[in-house]
């Protein structure tokens, strides 16, 4: 069956477009299986493809190389719920147990840019924000610098840094679309109830990935994505 967007695919291209205008309205996989009658399982096949390419665009974009990330000696990437969007919460109380997840989040030019931060404890967080010297023997301040803020999500906390808070090229206050940002990607994270730090990355690219076309009709932008850099099930 030809689609041009889905290649391997056992499904019409109508039907895909159909799936795709339910996750640019930003529905869960249940809802789009619901609603579309495809299976559960083959939605989180799809949606999982989807988000790993609109990773993969992102990090194109990003001005400055980004390594790859890895949790327990895997690739994040590669690394899926078994269920997809059915996320569990990292709270505050175990966090003693589980590393938090944090990342960094910098705007350049008309754009946002996040990073995730393997390396970067909170205690690193709290004295890059307190201008503590430590972290000169840490090898961490210069890098943390190129952000304007770091998320903590363990305690779903938006940190400032020293990154400068006007936009020199608008004059307006950088910091309004680094909260705007936050705000969407708590709210995202909220819906799906919670995080499994082993979908953070491609649920983060998303999120960056939505904010920066907030703009615009994101069906669309989808579709020409896809059209450039189709999925294919193989």
């Amino acid at each position: 069956m030809k689609n041009k967007y889905l290649k391997g695919a056992h499904l019409s291209e109508r039907k895909f477009k159909e799936i795709l205008r339910l996750f640019a309205d930003d529905l869960t996989a249940t809802q789009i299986a619901d609603i579309s009658g495809v299976s559960r399982v083959t939605i989180n096949s799809y949606l999982k493809k989807l988000r790993n390419q609109i990773a993969r665009f992102c990090e194109a974009q990003h001005p400055v190389p980004v390594p790859v990330v890895a949790y327990d000696n895997r690739q994040v990437e590669t690394q899926t719920d078994h269920d997809g969007d059915t996320l569990v919460a990292v709270k505050p109380e175990v966090d003693r147990l589980v590393k938090p997840v944090i990342f960094g989040i910098c705007r350049i030019a008309d754009r946002l840019h996040t990073e995730i931060l393997p390396d970067v404890s909170r205690p690193m967080i709290h004295a890059a924000t307190r201008g503590r010297s430590v972290l000169e023997t840490l090898d961490t301040t210069e890098r943390l610098r190129r952000f304007n803020g770091v998320v903590d999500l363990g305690q779903y906390r938006l940190y400032r840094l020293g990154a400068s808070t006007t936009d020199t090229v608008s004059g307006g206050p950088l910091m309004d679309d680094v909260d705007a940002f936050w705000g969407l990607t708590k709210h995202r994270l909220a819906k799906f109830k919670g995080l499994n730090r082993n979908t953070a990355y491609l649920h983060l690219k998303e999120c960056e990935y939505r904010f920066n076309h907030r703009n615009d009709d994101l069906y669309s932008v989808l579709l020409e994505l896809l059209k450039n850099y189709p999925l294919t099930l193989s």
